[in-house]
């Protein structure tokens, strides 16, 4: 789930969401009822700003994603207003774990929470991260020495 402080802060709609995890990526302590009843990663320096590295949370978010996902636990990711930097952190997350490429990410996003808009900054971050990604998928399978063998058996 994809949502603002209010949301966060909402203890009726996350327990009726079924909520178990939230990160939140603004500045404002959640209460210490909801840290008692969900597991909370903070991120409480990262400013929704054109100087802010986004980018340096990827790696954590998206493997903490990624373990709810497997675990089949259920996520509210969160910033002030669920615009633009907890949207950077999903669309982050669609972009490594089902490879999807920024633009269909943000489309896929945007179908789901018409208000997502990553500051410019965050764009930028976004695009490179998506390169990087590219790049080293393309390493992997130029230099993956396991190729398939052709069944050439004729019976």
């Amino acid at each position: 789930y994809h949502g603002d402080l209010g949301h966060a802060i909402d203890m009726d709609l996350l327990l009726d969401l079924h909520i178990q995890h939230i990160i939140n990526v603004c500045d404002c302590s959640l209460d210490d009822q909801i840290k008692q009843v969900f597991h909370v990663l903070w991120i409480n320096d990262l400013e929704d700003s054109l100087s802010s590295d986004i980018k340096k949370y990827f790696d954590q978010t998206n493997q903490f994603l990624e373990e709810c996902k497997i675990k089949n636990q259920k996520v509210l990711v969160h910033c002030q207003a669920g615009i633009s930097r907890s949207s950077s952190i999903v669309l982050a997350y669609l972009i490594r774990y089902h490879n999807d490429s920024l633009e269909k990410a943000y489309e896929y996003l945007l179908e789901r929470r018409p208000i997502a808009a990553p500051n410019y900054n965050f764009l930028i971050q976004l695009m490179r991260y998506e390169k990087e990604l590219k790049n080293k998928s393309q390493l992997d399978d130029k230099y993956n020495p396991i190729k398939p063998i052709k069944d050439t058996t004729d019976f």
